[in-house]
């Protein structure tokens, strides 16, 4: 089975030293094991990028994510930007600078070099939690599969346990659209117009939800980040709210009914001016019982946790009473305080 399946075998589950208190109930083949009731709160930082990202802060090696997780009380879980598949390249739009960055520095990692592998032995090294953030590169799922197998395949010949594939959307055809409002601008001209986009967007992460290849989904509300951007002379979406939110909705059942995890992103606090996850989606995704995943898709060491305690209470007030980190693929639970 592509995905988390090899990790399931417990044959092949090398439980890593990061969670020391639920290596016993692994190796009894306990399944999804509960941190004790001695640990709640937001503890797991469930997406961290480091150097290898290709557009992280230099700062952003291995041994400072680390140190910075633990200053912080926080275990840091990577969900490093995956290799592009073979087969893939991403598409310029508008000449390289301000408005339309290159996208050679969008992923770091490559299939065509030793990058990979470095990773890997970086990670082992400093004892993290691995994982990657996967763009389904514009419904190119036939890619995505591919390129999962392979990942997975030279996590093995390392000795990587992955703890979790995070579904993301970055690409619309063959262009990144979130780069900036000019990119996000020519991915809606390139669908036909924002409801396009919308419907566009939502259903490929549909799509790549009902493989089984992935845990969670990734900063779902993230085309709303230009939505108070001064480039653009009106927010992008304002004309076909309607369209959006039934989209989410209907996207977010898909979700529930797949057993796949959805992100609380903090990230947004820096791009949006809130999380990943505003009230009415979280409010939806606790009500359809969808397990929570808090990251704060850090660049740089200093904003591992960012957002935490804030996330936390808004959390607990939609209702959620546990959010969730993932090990060797399996969902575990941790108590809110």
């Amino acid at each position: 089975m592509v995905g988390g399946g090899w990790a399931v075998t417990q044959r092949h589950i090398v439980m890593p030293a990061y969670y020391p208190e639920l290596t016993q109930d692994a190796a009894a083949g306990k399944r999804g094991a509960a941190f004790s009731s001695a640990h709640k709160g937001l503890l797991v930082d469930n997406h961290v990028h480091t150097k290898y990202a290709g557009h992280s802060a230099a700062d952003s090696d291995i041994v400072s994510v680390r140190w910075a997780g633990l200053h912080r009380g926080l275990r840091v879980s990577l969900r490093e930007h995956a290799p592009l598949p073979d087969g893939f390249e991403l598409r310029q739009v508008g000449r390289p600078g301000r408005e339309f960055p290159s996208v050679s520095t969008a992923v770091g990692l490559s299939l065509r070099d030793h990058s990979l592998g470095a990773f890997f032995v970086d990670c082992l090294d400093a004892g993290l939690s691995v994982g990657f953030e996967v763009d389904i590169l514009g419904g190119r799922l036939d890619l995505t599969e591919e390129l999962v197998a392979e990942v997975y395949r030279q996590a093995r010949s390392f000795g990587v346990t992955i703890d979790a594939l995070n579904c993301s959307h970055h690409v619309m055809g063959e262009a990144p659209w979130d780069f900036t409002p000019q990119t996000l601008a020519a991915a809606i001209g390139f669908c036909g117009g924002p409801a396009a986009f919308i419907r566009r967007y939502f259903a490929e992460i549909r799509e790549a939800v009902a493989t089984g290849l992935f845990q969670c989904v990734s900063h779902i509300e993230a085309p709303r980040k230009f939505d108070m951007s001064e480039a653009l002379p009106e927010p992008p979406f304002s004309d076909v709210e309607d369209v959006w939110w039934g989209e989410l909705e209907r996207t977010l059942e898909a979700l529930a009914v797949h057993g796949v995890a959805l992100e609380y992103n903090t990230g947004g606090l820096t791009t949006w001016g809130r999380p990943y996850l505003g009230p009415p989606a979280l409010a939806l995704a606790v009500e359809l019982g969808i397990r929570l995943v808090v990251g704060s898709d850090a660049h740089s060491p200093e904003h591992i946790g960012r957002g935490f305690v804030d996330a936390e209470r808004e959390i607990a007030t939609a209702g959620a009473t546990e959010v969730w980190t993932f090990i060797a693929g399996q969902p575990v639970p941790i108590p809110l305080s």
